[in-house]
């Protein structure tokens, strides 16, 4: 699900070898929050995006969320979040089951935020460019 609400979200095509280090803006109307897309790295099979909000200033973003998208399998993971305690967590974690706990709170939590992000009106194509 989390794959299918990104491609919703962002249109693929723009995440490539040619746009690494761009930076894609989205602002529906009914906001004044810009959300960002920064496209970190780019593989044949994966790619590292980092989404900004600017909640406080509309000048200063705020590194909200790294995804990893796994285009083969069809997957979005998080591989880091703002102002959470995942390095604490992880440190602490001590057996599998916890880890895979983690993974599964984090999994549902890309999964509602992507779909807010839709239901906001968010999206991302090449015209999104900055």
């Amino acid at each position: 699900v989390n794959y299918q609400d990104f491609i919703k979200l962002v249109d693929v095509k723009i995440i490539n070898h040619k746009n690494l280090n761009k930076e894609y803006i989205s602002m529906p109307s009914s906001s004044k929050k810009k959300l960002s897309l920064f496209i970190q790295s780019v593989s044949n099979h994966t790619a590292i995006v980092r989404f900004s909000y600017t909640f406080f200033s509309s000048e200063q973003p705020f590194n909200f969320v790294d995804l990893k998208i796994y285009f083969d399998s069809k997957q979005v993971e998080i591989i880091s979040s703002t102002k959470s305690k995942t390095n604490k967590i992880h440190k602490d974690l001590k057996n599998y089951h916890s880890e895979r706990l983690s993974r599964w709170y984090k999994n549902y939590f890309v999964s509602h935020w992507i779909s807010n992000c839709l239901q906001d009106g968010y999206s991302f194509n090449v015209n999104s460019e900055v």
